[in-house]
This record gives C-alpha cells, structure tokens and sequence, in this order.
C-alpha cells in the first residue's frame, strides 16, 4: 500500500491489525459485513472488499453461512512482535497526532456537542450502555454522532482517519482500556453539562478528557513499546478526498494555484491540453476533465478554435454553474475548509510566532500585499504562515490541504464588491495583524486571525445560499468562542 490510503484500505489495517494484536483470535467471528458498514458509514461493498482482501491474504475464512472467522494462529511470542513492530513504526506520528489533540479535537468537540440536538445527545447517551462491541468500534459511532452536528464531512474524515490510525488500535488492546474503566463516564458527563447548557464546563471535561487520552498513549509507548522501529515508518496520512484516484481535482488545484499566483494572468490562455499533460504527467483525457472543471467552476472559458482563457474574478461568479453537483461539492469543500480553518487558526498561530522566520516573513507578506493593492490575499499569506512554519507535521499536512481547497472559492472572489469595497473589508485585518506582528501581541494576533477566517466564512455561507448552495448555511458559526 502507499501512503495514501483509499477507505477501504484503512478499515482493513485496523482489522487486519486487531488479528495480529489477538483482540480476535483463532476461530473467533469477526463483525457481520452489515455491522461494519454501518459504523464505519461506508457501503457494504466497500466492507465486502476488506473482507475479500483479508481472505486472500490469509486472516479469515469466508462463508455465507458462518461468515468471517480468524483463519490465522499466532503464538503469544509472535502476538507480542506484531504489536511491537505496529506501535513502533508508527511512533513518531502518534505522538505528532497526540500534540494535535487539543487544537483541533478540543475545539471542534465542544462547539459540536454544544450544537448536537437533544435527539443527537439521547442517540449518544444510548450508545453509552454496556455492550458486546468492541470499544474502538463503538468510538467510530460515537465520533459520527458527536463531530457529525458541525456537518462537515471534511472534519469528520480526517477525525475519522486520525481516530483509526492511532486511538483505535490502542482501544483494541484490552490492557490500555484500563485507562478509561470507567467506560462512557466522562462521555456521560458531557451529555449531561450540554442539557445543562454548562459550556464552561463542557469546555472544561473535553480537555480534560483529550489529555487523559493523550497522556495514557504517551505513557503506553514510555513502558510498553520498547522495539526500535524497523523498516520505514508509516506516516499518518489524510485523504482529502473520498477516492485518491481523482487525480483531476489535483490539477485543478495546481492549475488554480499558478492564477492565485499571477502565473496564469486573467484574460491570458492556458497551454494547449498536450502540453500541461507533457508536464503534468497524465493523460490528454485527464487534462481535459479537468479543463471541463474549471470551466464549470468559472475559472476558465473554453473558446472553439482560440483556446482555454482565464476569467477575471469578476467574470468568474458569473460564468460559475452553480447547480453543476460537482461545483457544488468543491464549493462545500471551500467553505468546510474555512470552518475547520476557524476552530483551529488562532491556536496553531500562536504556535508558529515562536518562530523567528515566521514572524518576519508574516510581516513581509502583509506589507507587500498593501504595496500590490489585492488586499483580499491576506487570508492566503496568513494561513499559509501555519502550514510552513508549524512544529507539528500533523498541522502541516492537514493545512497544506484546506488552504489549497481554498482555492476552489476562485468564483467567490468579488464577493465583497468592487476593488474599492474588497480593500476597504480586508484592510483593518492587516492593519491589526501587522500591529500584533510589531509589538509581538501573540493572543491579539490569534483572536484578529481568528475573526478574519470567522467573518470568511460567515459571508461565504450567506453567499453561496443565495447561489444555491442551500448546504453550506449549515457551517455557518458564530459562537466557538463563547464559553
């Protein structure tokens, strides 16, 4: 497998894992293929597929009338070298993830129970009663029904993938439960604090439940992991997209990157279709797909016999097929990004000033942006800032994807009106950022961050509504700082 990881690829490492780990054992049954699709939300052919794949490679036996039973015998010696050889080659990305906890999961948790309906909290509250499924499985519902409120399929994949990567294989080993004998106590509380609208004290029981995670792996590698890594270490990887083959939206990226850079002018034309297959190294038909996404998008106009010209941003929304499915769902991409960029921005900012290097180069950003005049580029420097300069490869790897899919608002651009009207809306924003900068004002500079990303996507909600795009109203927040 390489490091990207199609959906059912993770789900078959977490199985496969939990046979050589023995949290299913000779004989025994695994989940019904039924059982799997639900918790995990994906198809149940997605399912059948890791269950054919585990056949093949010898873990299971497959029968329609006994269905998937552990085919494989280890001995305790050899139970023992698998779980070493799995924790330690993944050693320097847990504890990268561990890191992450707080700014990313903290946050996000709250601010999604505290929107969870009453139904949504009765559901959790139900799933906290003693049952025979094991832990890790009954924490991927958990995670569906908790993150699931913030409607944000971005966040809850990449969740998703850090939860399976890490937190369940460490939930499959019946000696690190022990940390949470308790069972759903602390989840019960939270359900509990959000009836009672107590979100200081919700606020107050996720860190404290995120540290307690975070500490109990930090001390299971300390006492328990003593194998040296052999072989190459396994990264964490997000997919940012359900399927990694969809190699066309990759390029519409780099190609949207080269006009957010001045590369591709507007009113200037994209090389013929060969040429940016020649350097991109794919298909001719690869290349026009993604010419057609462009198109769709507004970014690009197809003339017969001319050639494939770049719109201005001005002509750009207007040129937009906005009831295009497609479109749709990269501008959902878009404006998830910006919620998931507002929860987490301010804090990860004030982890990367510790940098000399930042700072400066933060600073030259902003004052070249008011020599050029595009005064609406300031989000773009900013966050960019995070995703070079953060100490944590875990922010890097899941900023350099949301900034990108901030690229695919190109039509959104003039949302703010004229040139006139979109400097004068970005303005006090750079104005406030570069006085933090000078005067060294980290939380300053993390609360203005914060509020430049929070009023993007506030308007960006409210615009893509009257577009049509009925489902980005849903990420619209406003309250993530109110405890």
């Amino acid at each position: 497998m390489g490091n990207v990881l199609e959906l059912n690829q993770i789900i078959y490492c977490l199985l496969a894992s939990q046979i050589e780990f023995g949290t299913y054992q000779y004989k025994d049954s695994l989940p019904k293929m039924e059982e799997v699709s639900r918790w995990f939300s994906v198809s149940l052919d997605t399912v059948k597929t890791v269950y054919r794949q585990l056949k093949a490679e010898g873990y299971i036996t497959l029968t329609k009338k006994a269905g998937a039973a552990v085919a494989v015998q280890f001995q305790e010696a050899e139970l023992e070298e698998n779980i070493q050889t799995f924790f330690s080659r993944r050693r320097d990305a847990v504890m990268d993830l561990c890191q992450s906890l707080g700014p990313l999961f903290s946050r996000a948790q709250w601010l999604a129970m505290k929107r969870a309906a009453p139904e949504r909290l009765d559901e959790l509250e139900r799933l906290c009663a003693p049952s025979e499924i094991l832990m890790p499985y009954v924490m991927v519902q958990h995670i569906q029904l908790i993150y699931g409120s913030l409607n944000n399929e971005l966040l809850l994949r990449f969740i998703w993938q850090a939860y399976i990567f890490y937190q369940a294989p460490f939930l499959s080993l019946s000696e690190n439960l022990t940390a949470f004998e308790d069972g759903d106590g602390p989840l019960l509380h939270m359900i509990g604090l959000c009836r009672r609208k107590d979100w200081d004290g919700l606020w107050q029981s996720v860190i404290s439940f995120q540290e307690q995670l975070a500490s109990s792996i930090r001390r299971f590698y300390a006492n328990r992991i003593n194998m040296k890594t052999e072989g190459e270490p396994v990264p964490f990887t997000w997919n940012a997209y359900r399927k990694s083959s969809q190699r066309c939206y990759s390029i519409a990226i780099e190609l949207l990157k080269e006009v957010r850079q001045g590369i591709l002018a507007p009113d200037g034309f994209l090389p013929p279709p060969a040429k940016i297959a020649e350097y991109k190294q794919v298909s001719v038909t690869t290349v026009r797909r993604t010419l057609m996404l462009l198109n769709q998008l507004g970014v690009t106009q197809s003339i017969n016999g001319v050639g494939t010209k770049v719109l201005s941003t001005q002509d750009s929304a207007e040129n937009c097929d906005f009831n295009q499915p497609v479109i749709r769902k990269r501008l959902l991409d878009f404006i998830q990004s910006l919620q998931i960029l507002a929860i987490t921005c301010g804090d990860w900012a004030k982890g990367v000033v510790v940098d000399a290097g930042a700072v400066s180069l933060w600073k030259d950003r902003l004052a070249y942006i008011k020599e050029n005049g595009r005064y609406e580029s300031v989000v773009f420097a900013s966050l960019e800032i995070i995703t070079l300069y953060s100490p944590i490869q875990t922010v890097r790897h899941l900023y350099g994807h949301l900034v990108c899919f901030l690229l695919w608002g190109y039509p959104l651009r003039s949302m703010h009106g004229s040139r006139e009207e979109i400097n004068n809306f970005y303005f006090p924003y750079i104005t406030s950022l570069s006085a933090s900068l000078e005067h060294s004002d980290w939380e300053g500079l993390a609360e203005e961050l914060e509020r430049l990303i929070l009023h993007e996507l506030q308007f960006a909600a409210a615009r893509l509504k009257e577009l049509g795009v009925t489902e980005a109203a849903e990420l619209a927040i406003s309250d993530f700082r109110e405890k």
